[in-house]
């Protein structure tokens, strides 16, 4: 047997380091592959797994309902406005359909008796911001005093402060969840809009839009400044009714999801 020379013994030695080195180079790399794929895995399931897709307690932010609940829910924007709010809410009231609306500071002071009638009737209410204006170009005071001073102007008509905001335009960022969910808002943002804002929406449009996209668990978003909003109505709840769908609250819905409120400041 020929003995094993210096140099020979370090080119084994070498190769066995540089074997060493090609496993550990190939199992990090494994490694780096696995955890890649959760984190792909996780942004694209994992919320819907845990249901953050729909309410997400880290930032009070409800997005939709339960998918498996034939469950929606109405919500109005931009009110009080005399001219279509009262009509709205009548009908609604007829057919005992279920509805919340997000009003404006400003004009819960223009049209107080709109607002009072609205909760006595039994509709949610929500708080729409002050002036309507976008939140996340203010800074942090600025976005707490818009969605005080419309409670504030709330509270004075119904005796009841509000536990729910919709951002004007549902324009959000960090800034303006943190802030809401400090005192004590969930931020509601929906899941159709009917686009029945502006000059003249048609109303074939709204009905298509709304009884097109509407599935268990949706928040559907409409307005009180239309005549169309109006005249869909009718027809949009008779097919939803026909569809199996029952009408609720976001305040009912967000119970029925057993989602983590935040805690109300004392006001």
């Amino acid at each position: 047997m020929v003995p094993q020379t210096v140099d020979g013994a370090s080119q084994a030695t070498s190769r066995d380091l540089e074997a060493r080195e090609r496993r550990l180079v190939i199992v990090t790399a494994v490694i780096i592959v696995i955890l890649l794929a959760a984190v792909y895995i996780y942004r694209h399931y994992g919320r819907s797994l845990t249901g953050k897709d729909r309410y997400d307690p880290d930032v009070a932010l409800l997005t939709r309902g339960n998918p498996h609940l034939r469950e929606i829910a109405l919500t109005f924007d931009d009110g009080p406005k005399p001219e279509y709010g009262p009509p709205i809410a009548a009908l609604l009231k007829s057919r005992g359909i279920a509805a919340t609306f997000f009003v404006i500071g400003k004009r819960v002071k223009e049209y107080p008796q709109i607002l009072k009638q609205l909760s006595d009737d039994g509709f949610e209410i929500g708080n729409h911001t002050y002036d309507h204006q976008r939140l996340p170009s203010l800074k942090p005071h600025e976005i707490a005093n818009e969605l005080r001073f419309c409670d504030q102007d709330i509270f004075k008509v119904t005796g009841k402060h509000t536990t729910l905001m919709r951002p004007p335009g549902d324009e959000m960022n960090t800034k303006v969840l943190w802030v809401a969910k400090a005192l004590g808002y969930v931020t509601v943002s929906y899941t159709v809009g009917a686009k029945d804002f502006g000059q003249d929406p048609p109303t074939a449009m709204i009905i298509h839009r709304i009884l097109a996209r509407t599935k268990p668990g949706t928040i559907i978003l409409l307005h009180q400044t239309s005549h169309a909003t109006l005249e869909a109505l009718p027809t949009m709840l008779d097919v939803l009714k026909s569809r199996g769908f029952h009408f609720v609250t976001i305040s009912q819905m967000l119970a029925h999801e057993s989602a983590q409120l935040p805690t109300p400041p004392a006001r």
